[in-house]
């Protein structure tokens, strides 16, 4: 079994639904065993994407799929849910973003799936929820803990986390 890591947003709609959807969607897909999800926090958009606040949250669970499949399954639970990544390119609302963070601390460098994900280490809207679920978390490609790697970044929160 490998430990996987997923980053979980949305800004369409009603976003905590989306996400909450969502989670339940990749537990039950992946047969992910001790899954657990964090708390749902707030942001701004990041990178120049429209629409209003996001919803974010990190889970962690393990599965007995390759990280590929992995990825081709977060795809297809996007597809399931509302998102048309064609249509929405990277600057758009998203009814659901799934991103595949870490798969058992691996690196993979291919066209269509790098791990751990290379721009996590730049987005406290990630970090903060990983570091709720995965404290000891170290990073593959820096080889920094969730700590150090939140202690270099400023903090955007627009909202406190989530009421559950």
């Amino acid at each position: 079994m490998a430990r996987v890591l997923i980053a979980l947003g949305s800004n369409l709609g009603d976003a905590e639904r989306h996400v909450r959807a969502g989670w339940r969607a990749v537990v039950g897909l992946l047969s992910l065993r001790d899954a657990h999800l964090s708390r749902l926090f707030h942001s701004d958009p990041a990178e120049g994407v429209g629409g209003g606040a996001f919803v974010n949250a990190v889970g962690v669970g393990e599965t007995s799929l390759p990280p590929q499949t992995v990825l081709t399954v977060l795809l297809a639970i996007e597809r399931s849910l509302g998102r048309d990544r064609q249509r929405e390119g990277l600057a758009r609302a998203r009814s659901l973003d799934l991103d595949l963070l870490d798969w058992q601390g691996v690196r993979v460098d291919e066209a269509n799936l790098q791990l751990p994900h290379p721009r996590m280490a730049q987005r406290d809207f990630v970090l903060l929820p990983l570091a709720e679920v995965a404290p000891t978390f170290v990073d593959a490609r820096s080889g920094e803990s969730i700590d150090a790697l939140l202690a270099r970044l400023p903090r955007h929160w627009t909202t406190a986390p989530c009421a559950l």
